[in-house]
């Protein structure tokens, strides 16, 4: 990748701010830049419809919920409202996930804990989709942060039929499974093995090592959500 353009600006460290702080203000600016029609990594989505599942799922979870229910009115009272979110312009709607959960919302004190994965791997969902993308320099305190993500998440997203070690510049974590068909290692920065085990394959710049069987074996498994 070396020689192309960089697409999404380097990470602010200032010490003010919170990575998650930090990497929602890069991602709506990155809205702002790329717009509504931008594509993304992820099947049938553009920008748009990655903004609104991020704005969604903070704001109004019940119409998340809405989505995934089987029943005729829910479904149509869900399909309606998302309608009527989408006549709101682009910038506002930018606007409004640049502020975060409102100051009473029960998602603030853990705005942290549980929006800084979700917004790394959603951001490089934006960026990779990108002629000409490479890897944003996150710096090495938000790496140290992500390794920690990393090895907390990476037992309950990693769901495969062989044990699996991710080795960082940090560490090491063992990943193990009943009954393994094998063992693989899997080398990379802390943010790449993210969104390794999200399941980010076509982007990600991670080395897999293992043998033929055991990396077929790793394919019939699942990663992520």
């Amino acid at each position: 990748m070396l020689g192309c353009p960089r697409y999404g600006a380097p990470m602010d460290t200032g010490q003010h701010q919170s990575l998650v702080q930090r990497e929602r203000r890069a991602l709506a600016d990155d809205f702002d830049r790329l717009g509504p029609d931008a594509p993304t990594i992820l099947p049938g989505w553009d920008a748009e419809d990655l903004l609104e599942h991020l704005i969604v799922r903070e704001t109004r979870p019940d119409l998340a919920l809405g989505e995934a229910v089987p029943v005729p009115p829910v479904a149509e009272r869900t399909r309606r409202a998302l309608e009527r979110r989408r006549e709101t312009s682009w910038t506002r709607r930018v606007e409004e996930f640049r502020s975060g959960p409102a100051r009473l919302s029960p998602l603030r004190p853990i705005d942290q804990l549980v929006n800084t994965g979700e917004y790394l791997v959603h951001h490089e969902d934006l960026l990779r989709a990108q002629p000409g993308w490479e890897p944003r320099p996150l710096g090495a305190e938000a790496e140290r942060e992500l390794w920690a993500l990393v090895r907390r998440a990476a037992r309950v997203l990693v769901r495969v039929p062989v044990d699996v070690t991710l080795v960082s510049p940090h560490g090491g974590v063992r990943v193990r499974t009943r009954h393994p068909e094998g063992t693989v290692r899997v080398h990379g920065p802390a943010s790449e093995l993210l969104l390794w085990i999200f399941g980010r394959d076509e982007v990600t710049q991670v080395e897999v090592i293992g043998d033929e069987d055991t990396l077929a074996a790793l394919q019939r498994g699942r990663r992520g959500v």
